[in-house]
Formats: structure tokens, sequence, C-alpha cells
């Protein structure tokens, strides 16, 4: 094959943190490629956060339509078309899709399609949609190519082809029992939104709670919101064996501590562990060095083992937050314009796309009392907030914690109405280095549900 040119990069992958480096680097004048398998976007836009929070919508309109009654709007009657409302998500992402496309630097950023593999360290392979191949050359490769549902290790499980989050947007139909694998974030929202719009939903986890890695305030909160909403929890429940075919009617046989228990459900879905999209790149043959779980293992800079081969997001070995894998691109942007950025100690939020929603940034209670530190921890039912009555959603709490030897905030975590942009309020301030008296004495506006933060910080005592 002819040699080619070489590029001051090429990314693989164009969910959120290979979309931001690209056009991050375009705008600084640098030339490149950015190489996806699938459509524009990514996953991101494409089968899960847009999608997600599309449904998540759909799922409060026909929430409040109940509700309207107490107000006087409407008799409290639904109707939920579930192919229109899929047909919705895909007009919001072909929308969305459309508008970021014609904003892409395409004069320095060519998007190639097509899967793409490492021959070389510096050369990438790809398999073009029309049959055709094409290499590219770069002394830097940014591998963002995300991740995809884990099959768990279940007797009968991959028999019964249970959906994942690409299937699901596929459903005609809404089922009649959705069982749900896995309380992970995604898996919350999932059965909030099913519920609301009519299904009988049950939840399986083998952890003790939902929402595990939250404080046991919020995970126990969380839990009485879904439960509120229809959402059965079968938590310490493992499943050991399935029957069936999803769609068509599937059997769980499950073990919950020494009770065996059998679940009938019309449909199964994947929501629990989640796998790097490393297979079939040429990784290994190169000697890149993977972690067990098959993520790329990397230094500070993202580098991998082999020398100008980086990973982003999902796909790098190292703590991420899901809605947090774009601040990658501002490391490894950091590499053609030093000094280099850290990406050790960062803080990082994450944020459950269940109604009201759930966010948290910095340190939990817990999480303190695990690194033997000395913490104030201050906290505010929403109850106690005049936002959270407008919208008739008052359920939930916020809570900080806070060093107690000085003002500085380690951490803050909301469960209520709007918690994502307060979550985000507080993060600016930590950012910033702000005492958490900063947010208590600055004038926010009534009724914001951010206003609660005067309110909450207000009651720290002193230590």
């Amino acid at each position: 094959m002819a040699s080619v040119p070489p590029l001051e990069f090429v990314v693989l992958g164009g969910g959120l943190a290979g979309r931001r480096l690209a056009r991050d680097l375009a705008q600084r004048g640098h030339q490149g490629a950015l190489v996806e398998y699938n459509a524009f976007g990514g996953a991101s836009i494409n089968v899960s956060c847009l999608p997600d929070a599309v449904m998540v919508r759909a799922a409060r309109i026909a929430h409040q339509m109940r509700q309207g009654v107490a107000c006087g709007v409407g008799d409290g009657a639904r109707k939920v078309d579930l192919a229109r409302l899929f047909a919705c998500v895909g007009e919001t992402v072909a929308a969305a899709r459309a508008h970021d496309l014609a904003l892409w630097p395409a004069e320095r950023v060519e998007l190639v399609l097509g899967h793409g593999h490492l021959v070389a360290a510096d050369v990438v392979e790809v398999a073009l949609h029309d049959g055709t191949l094409r290499r590219l050359r770069s002394r830097r490769i940014f591998v963002s190519t995300g991740s995809a549902s884990l099959m768990p290790a279940v007797a009968g499980l991959a028999d019964a082809c249970p959906m994942t989050q690409r299937e699901l947007l596929c459903m005609t139909r809404l089922p009649p029992h959705l069982a749900i694998l896995g309380a992970s974030f995604g898996g919350l929202a999932y059965a909030q939104i099913f519920a609301r719009l009519g299904c009988d939903v049950t939840l399986i986890d083998a952890a003790p709670r939902v929402a595990r890695f939250e404080d046991t305030v919020f995970s126990d909160a969380i839990g009485q919101l879904l439960r509120r909403d229809g959402v059965r929890l079968l938590t310490s429940t493992v499943v050991e064996r399935v029957r069936g075919i999803s769609g068509a009617g599937v059997t769980l046989e499950a073990r919950q501590g020494r009770q065996s228990l059998e679940l009938d459900a019309s449909d199964l879905l994947l929501a629990g562990a989640r796998a790097p999209l490393t297979a079939n790149l040429g990784l290994e043959a190169l000697g890149v060095q993977l972690a067990a779980d098959g993520r790329i293992v990397v230094d500070d800079s993202l580098q991998s083992s082999v020398s100008g081969i980086y990973a982003l997001g999902e796909v790098a070995a190292h703590p991420m937050p899901g809605h947090a894998v774009s601040d990658d691109a501002r490391v490894a942007l950091s590499l053609f314009h030093p000094p280099l950025q850290p990406m050790r100690g960062r803080v990082l939020p994450r944020l459950a796309f269940i109604d009201p929603e759930y966010a948290r940034i910095g340190l939990s209670e817990a999480e303190a009392a695990q690194a033997g530190l000395k913490v104030r921890v201050v906290s505010l039912a929403m109850d106690a907030v005049t936002r959270a009555w407008a919208e008739g959603e008052s359920s939930g709490l916020m809570q900080a914690v806070i060093a107690a030897d000085s003002d500085t905030l380690l951490g803050f975590a909301m469960l209520g109405v709007g918690a994502g942009e307060v979550m985000s309020v507080v993060q600016m301030a930590m950012q910033a280095g702000l005492p958490y008296t900063a947010l208590a004495d600055t004038p926010l506006a009534h009724p914001t549900a951010s206003e609660a933060l005067n309110t909450l910080f207000a009651n720290v005592s002193a230590a």
C-alpha cells in the first residue's frame, strides 16, 4: 500500500472525549482525522445520553399528566404510543447529529467512517463502509472507542437474547413486564421510565442496595423514589439461570440469600456492567498493556505502554464517571499545548438521569470516613426548598461534606429538582477553591433550586 503523509493526530471513536479532542485541536490549527464505525456523534448522541434524556422527559410528561388533575389540568388519562416516542427520539437524535455535523471543522479534521484498527504504532488501517481499505498515519493516535453492555456469565442468558440500549430503541410496543438486570445509573433510569410509561418493572441487582457507591441516605431515598413509581426492587439477588426468549417471555431463576425464587417477565434488559470496546483494534499485537477488564493501562498523560498510542474515556484504565469522560480531552489537548494538564486528583461529577435527578461532586460522607478525614456534614431536605414545592416534587435532599479544620468543600450530593445544575454550581466553587461560605453568602435568585445552597451552608456549625 502506498505511503501516506502523516497527520498530527488520529482519533479512533467519535464519542464525547474523541469528538471534543478533535474539535479542540482543529480550533488550534491542527490537522487530523476522526474515525467512527457507526453514526457521527458516537454512542452519546445516538444510543445513550441524548436518547435516555428524551425518554426521561417523555416519562416525566406521563407522570405529570397523572398529577395534572390536582392542578385542575386534564383528567389524568394517558396513552403511550411507544413507536411514536421512539420516533421522537430518532428525530431529536437526527437533529442534534445534523447540528453538530454542520459545525464540524471538516477543513481540518476529516471524518472517516469505517472500522479502524492499528497495524503499527503510528498507522491506523480503516475498513471503509464501501469495502475498501485506507491507511492513516500519525505519531499520536487516540483510542476513544467507548464501551458496550457486558453479558454476565449466567446460564441461558445469551440464548435469551436480552436487550441492550441499542435494541431498546427498536421496540414498537410497551413490554407488559420488563425485567432489568443491573441497578447501574442507567438501570435506575430505565426502571423509572418504563414504570411511568405504564409497564410492570422489576429491577434486579446482586448488591444489597441500589446506587451502592453513594451514601446510604441517598441510596435509600432513590429506592423509595423508584418504589413510589411502581418499580419492584430485588436487591441482594443473584440470577442463576434464564429460560425463554426476551420479547416472547422469560423465566429467571434467582437466589436471594438462602431463598430461591423465580420471576416471569415478558422482556429482559441488560443495564449492569459494561466492557471497553478494545477488542479487534490490534492493540495486543503491538504490545499495548491491557488491564484485566480489557481497558488500556495509561500514565498521567493518558499514554499507553506503547509510545504514541493514547486512551481516552471509558477505554482508559482510570476512574472515570461516564458523564465526565470528555475531560480526558482537556488532558490530551495539553500534549500539544503544554504544560501537561493534571489527570490525577481531578474532581469529576456523577449524575443519574432519574426524576428528580441525583448528582454528586467530590467525596461522599462514607468516602471521607474511609479516607480518615475529619469532616462536618450538613444536609437539607428538599421539602425546605420553595422551587421543589413549585415543581410538585418535594422528595429528596442535599448534603455537603466540609473539612472539619477549614472551610474547604470536599463534596456535595443532591437528590431533587435540578440536582445536576445545582451540583454544577458547587463544582465551580470547588474548582475555584472557594470556601463553603462563598455559597452561603452569595445572593441567589428566588425561587430557584440553587438558592437552597444559601440555606444549606448557613446551617454549617463550627468544628
